[in-house]
C-alpha cells in the first residue's frame, strides 16, 4: 500500500481557521446579552425606587444603594435607557444565531471535504468501501448531527452559558443567599440532565440503527424498482417498508420521551429559581424595588436554560456521528495524492507492467510499446476488468509497478495519471446531465488543444437532440449502444496515451463507425477487451489471461501497425 493509503485521517478541529474568530464573537454575544439584561435590572430597579420614594433619592448603607444613583435620571432617561437595554438584549439575541450557523457551517464543510477526499481517494471496488446509501448518509444525516452539535450545542454553551454565568454573578451582588441558592438550583438540574446522557446515547443509537435500515432499505427498492417489479414482489416488500418505518417511528417516540423529560427539567429549573427569588426574598423583608430587579434577571434565565439542556442531546448524537464519519475516514484510500507528487511528464506512451500481482487473482508482467493495439482475452472471471483498473490507478495492487514512459504511476499526481491513462467501462456509467456535459467531464483542466471534432460531430448525428440530449442517472434515457459511444468519445478527449475499452464492441453492434475509425486513427496505445474474432484480429499483440497469470504473445491473423499505416 502507498503512503498516502496508510495515512491516518482525523476529523477536522473545531477550532480551526475562522471558527475561532466565531467562537470569539459568540462569547462576546454572551457577554454582551448579560450586560443588557443587568443593565435592564438596574434601570427597572432604579425606575422603581423612584416610584417607591416620589422621586426623592435617599442615599444609605444598605445594599440596594448601588441603585439609588440611577432613580435621579429624569423619567424619560429611564424609559429611553430601559428600551435601549431591551432592544441591545434582542438583537444580539439574533446576532447569535447567524454567527451560531456560521461556525457550524464552516466545521461541517471542513467535515464534507475530507470525507469526500478520503472517499474519491478509496478504492470503488474495494471490500471494505461502504455501500453508496451509508456513503451519502455519512455526508448528510451524520454531516447534519454535527452541525447541529456546533450551533445548537457549542454555541449555546459559549453564548448561554457565559450569559448564565454572568447572570449569577448578578444574583449573587444584588443579593448573596438567592445567587447561591438560584446557582444550587442550576447544578441539580445539570446532575439530573447528566444522568439521563447514558440512556439518551442509548436511544440515539437505537434510533440511528432503525434509521439506517430504512434509508438502505429504501435506496435500494427505489433505485431498483424494476426487479421487484419483475419478480412480483411489491406487496412483499411494502410490508416490510411499513414495518421498518413504524420501527423507526417508535424508536423516535422513545427518544423523544427522554428528551421531553429533560425539557421539563430545565423548565422546573427556571419556575424554582423565580420561587427561590419570591420566596428568599418575601422572608428577608427584600424591598420592592430590589425584588423587582431580582426578578427581572431570574425571568431571562430560561430560555438559556432551556438552550443549555438541549446541548446533552445534540452531543450525544454527535458522538454516535462522529464515530460512524471516524469509520469511513479509518478505511485505506490507496488512491490519494501523494504528498509532493508531480505530473507526469511528457513521453511516446511506453506502458510497461512489472510483477503486477493481487494475491491468489492475478500476475501479470508485459510491455505495451507507443501505439500498439492489444486484445486482452480470458475466460470470464479471469480478471480482465480488474487488470484494466490497475493500470488505469482506479486500485492498487498487492505488489508490483505500472509504468508509463519509466515514470510509476503510484507516485505522480493521480489527476495527471488518469488524463494519460483512460478506461471505458460498463463499471464507468454517465452522470446525470446532458451528453455534452458528460463529454466536458473528460477534457483537462489545463487542455491546450482543440478536442477531436471528428468524434464529437459523428456523436451527435447519432442523438435525437444532439450534445444536449438529457442522461439520467447511470445514463438513464440513452440506449446501450448511445451510452457506449458517450463514453468512449469522453475518454478520448484528454488526448490520452493509453485508452483501455473493457467490452469492445464491434461496429454492428454500436451502430457506427467510431471504433474502426480509433483503432485506425488514433495515435496512442490501445488495449481493448473482445471476444470478436474481427475486432481480435486488428490486434498487434495478445494478452491472455489463464488461471490468474498474464501469458504475452501474436495472437493468429493478426494485423500489423505498418500495414494500419
Amino acid at each position: 500500500m502507498t503512503t498516502a493509503g496508510r495515512q491516518r485521517v482525523r476529523m477536522p478541529h473545531t477550532l480551526g481557521g475562522v471558527r475561532r474568530r466565531l467562537m470569539l464573537l459568540l462569547v462576546l454575544a454572551g457577554f454582551g446579552q448579560a450586560v443588557c439584561v443587568v443593565a435592564f435590572a438596574l434601570l427597572v430597579h432604579g425606575a422603581a425606587y423612584r416610584i417607591t420614594h416620589g422621586g426623592e433619592i435617599a442615599y444609605g448603607h444598605d445594599r440596594s444603594a448601588i441603585y439609588t444613583h440611577v432613580a435621579g435620571y429624569p423619567p424619560g432617561t429611564l424609559a429611553a435607557g430601559l428600551l435601549t437595554s431591551a432592544c441591545a438584549t434582542v438583537l444580539l439575541r439574533a446576532a447569535g444565531e447567524p454567527l451560531a450557523e456560521r461556525l457550524a457551517q464552516s466545521y461541517v464543510h471542513s467535515v464534507r471535504m475530507r470525507l469526500f477526499d478520503h472517499v474519491a481517494g478509496s478504492e470503488a471496488w474495494a471490500p471494505d468501501r461502504r455501500t453508496v446509501g451509508v456513503t451519502v448518509l455519512r455526508f448528510t444525516g451524520d454531516a447534519s448531527a454535527l452541525r447541529l452539535w456546533i450551533s445548537k450545542g457549542v454555541a449555546p454553551l459559549l453564548v448561554d452559558g457565559v450569559f448564565l454565568a454572568c447572570a449569577l454573578v448578578a444574583l449573587a451582588v444584588i443579593a448573596p443567599r438567592i445567587g447561591a441558592l438560584s446557582a444550587a438550583m442550576i447544578l441539580l438540574a445539570a446532575a439530573t440532565v447528566a444522568l439521563f446522557g447514558r440512556r439518551l446515547r442509548d436511544r440515539v443509537r437505537e434510533t440511528r440503527r432503525h434509521n439506517g435500515r430504512l434509508a438502505a432499505f429504501v435506496n435500494e427498492r427505489v433505485t431498483h424498482t424494476a426487479v421487484i417489479q419483475s419478480l412480483g414482489r411489491i406487496e412483499q416488500e411494502r410490508r416490510v417498508m411499513r414495518r421498518r418505518s413504524r420501527e423507526y417511528g417508535r424508536a423516535m417516540v422513545r427518544q423523544a420521551r427522554l428528551t421531553g423529560v429533560m425539557s421539563a427539567t430545565a423548565e422546573a429549573c427556571g419556575i424554582g429559581i423565580l420561587l427561590i427569588v419570591v420566596t428568599a426574598g418575601l422572608v428577608a423583608g427584600t424591598s420592592w424595588e430590589v425584588l423587582a430587579s431580582l426578578l427581572t434577571v431570574a425571568n431571562f434565565l430560561g430560555a438559556p436554560l432551556a438552550s443549555l439542556v438541549r446541548v446533552q442531546e445534540h452531543w450525544q448524537q454527535s458522538r454516535v456521528a462522529r464515530r460512524r464519519i471516524a469509520e469511513i475516514l479509518a478505511a485505506p484510500a490507496p488512491l490519494r495524492r501523494p504528498r509532493r507528487a508531480e505530473p507526469l511528464a511528457e513521453g511516446p506512451g511506453r506502458l510497461e507492467l512489472v510483477g503486477l500481482r493481487v494475491y491468489g487473482v492475478l500476475d501479470a508482467s508485459a510491455v505495451a510499446t507507443p501505439g500498439q493495439r492489444i486484445v486482452l482475452q480470458g475466460p470470464p472471471g479471469a480478471g480482465k476488468s480488474l487488470l484494466l483498473r490497475l493500470i488505469a490507478r482506479l486500485q492498487e495492487p498487492d505488489a508490483g509497478t505500472v509504468l508509463l514512459d519509466g515514470q510509476d504511476l503510484a507516485r505522480h499526481d493521480p489527476e495527471s495519471v488518469r488524463r494519460m491513462i483512460r478506461l471505458t467501462s460498463p463499471e464507468l456509467p454517465l452522470l446525470r446531465g446532458s451528453v455534452g456535459k458528460n463529454l466536458r467531464h473528460g477534457e483537462s483542466p489545463d487542455a491546450t488543444s482543440e478536442p477531436d471534432e471528428d468524434h464529437i460531430e459523428a456523436l451527435a448525428d447519432l442523438l435525437p437532440e444532439g450534445l444536449r440530449t438529457r442522461v439520467g442517472e447511470g445514463g438513464h434515457g440513452l440506449s446501450t449502444t448511445a451510452r457506449y459511444q458517450v463514453a468512449m468519445v469522453r475518454a478520448l478527449r484528454s488526448g490520452p496515451r493509453v485508452l483501455l475499452l473493457d467490452e469492445a464492441k464491434p461496429h454492428k453492434t454500436l451502430g457506427s463507425d467510431l471504433l474502426e475509425r480509433l483503432l485506425d486513427r488514433y495515435p496512442g496505445t490501445v488495449i481493448y477487451v473482445t471476444d470478436e474474432p474481427r475486432l481480435a484480429a486488428r490486434a498487434d499483440a495478445l494478452w491472455q489471461i489463464d488461471d490468474g497469470r498474464l501469458t504475452v504473445h501474436e495472437p493468429e491473423g493478426t494485423g500489423t501497425r505498418s500495414g494500419r499505416e
